[in-house]
């Protein structure tokens, strides 16, 4: 019997050995490279944009939780471009010094052109050593009634811009 209750005994404790630790890793997370990224994305930057619409000043905050605000030397309007609101949207980190984003705005009617919708998408890289962000941007029309998440609209222009970390 008590080699049973020997034998018992050590196969619970070498079992719980195996066991235990293999459990106790399940909750173990590793740190994500998309962590680092959110950490370095986050705050506002001065940019330098051109493309179609030629040369503009921008300034774009990325918040730690996602949103991203852009004002922009462009929005009252010039010749090419109409006027337009504040730009509000949603980044998400696609690498660790890589994002997407995705932006709206609303353009106003002018007395040639209906009230529209913008929508902006972004890839953007980002150098933590200097500060600064690189970025390419497809830009899209849409009717006013439109949805501008799930309906197609062909490119109405590209921009690059370059940006340096505003500190305080």
């Amino acid at each position: 019997m008590k080699t049973r209750n020997a034998f018992a005994t050590l196969t619970i404790c070498v079992l719980s050995a195996l066991t235990i630790p293999a459990i106790g890793n399940l909750h173990k997370v590793e740190a994500q490279p998309i962590t680092d990224c959110h950490k370095l994305v986050t705050g506002t930057y001065l940019t330098t944009n051109s493309g179609n619409f030629g040369l503009f000043r921008g300034i774009i905050t990325f918040t730690a939780d996602g949103n991203v605000f852009v004002s922009d030397s462009f929005q009252s309007g010039v010749p090419s471009v109409q006027p337009f609101g504040n730009i509000q949207g949603s980044w998400k980190c696609i690498g660790d010094r890589e994002i997407s984003a995705t932006t709206l705005n609303f353009n106003y009617q002018t007395a040639t052109l209906p009230a529209s919708i913008g929508r902006g998408d972004f890839q953007a890289k980002f150098e933590p050593k200097t500060g600064t962000v690189q970025a390419t941007a497809t830009l899209r029309i849409f009717n006013i009634k439109a949805n501008p998440l799930n309906d197609y609209a062909p490119v109405a222009g590209t921009f690059t811009l370059t940006g340096q970390r505003i500190k305080p």
